[in-house]
């Protein structure tokens, strides 16, 4: 099975059509950020991408529209967000948001409520989430200092998903092994950055892109 893995769009859809035009996929796994708070450039990003691929989930990003929280399907697209669904025998889930911030993004957890939607969500094999893990390489700001969820990594090490795909930190673009799980943070869409996952039984490979 072929994924695509796209985070942080920002509601610039030229870079994601030139992609979907270009490259077929079995499903996109889109990690947050989808806009800058806009819920109409929300649907009209994930209507795009619906009408190249019927297999799409996303979770929420901290720049999202809070509302977004409590939809479970938009524009034909499955919300991850403490939901599971089932693609081709695998279970996925997600979480959404950002931790707390100096900035007060538009959707923020602490680590204390990140852990426990993470408890409630419990074990799947593909694990979609906007924050990045933390001390992973994947969620390093300029100054060099991790800024991901403790809570995400513990979860991580813990239930052991095959897969997670992240975004947020857009320095931080990378693929790293936390134990078990392969984990990637595909970088910004918007800057034309993405990943392709080959995932077949337990094994997954992937490898970053740019357009």
């Amino acid at each position: 099975m072929k994924l695509l893995a796209i985070s942080d769009v920002h509601s610039s859809s030229s870079k994601l059509k030139l992609l979907l035009e270009r490259e077929s996929f079995d499903a996109v796994f889109l990690a947050g950020d989808i806009s800058n708070g806009d819920m109409e450039d929300v649907r009209k990003i994930l209507g795009y991408i619906k009408d190249f691929n019927e297999n799409v989930f996303f979770v929420p990003g901290n720049m999202d529209p809070a509302p977004l929280l409590e939809i479970r399907e938009l524009e034909g697209c499955l919300n991850l967000h403490r939901n599971k669904a089932y693609l081709r025998g695998y279970s996925i889930g997600g979480v959404g948001g950002g931790l707390i911030s100096p900035f007060m993004t538009r959707i923020e957890f602490t680590e204390e409520e990140l852990s426990l939607m993470l408890e409630e969500l419990g074990k799947v094999d593909l694990l979609l989430s906007h924050t990045p893990p933390f001390d992973s390489g994947l969620d390093r700001i300029r100054s060099g200092l991790s800024v991901g969820s403790k809570s995400l990594k513990y979860y991580i090490e813990r239930e052991a998903p095959l897969l997670c795909v992240c975004g947020h930190i857009h320095e931080s673009r990378g693929i790293e092994r936390i134990k078990n799980t392969l984990a990637i943070n595909p970088g910004p869409l918007s800057r034309g950055n993405y990943a392709v996952v080959d995932l077949e039984g337990e094994e997954v490979n992937s490898r970053l892109l740019n357009l």
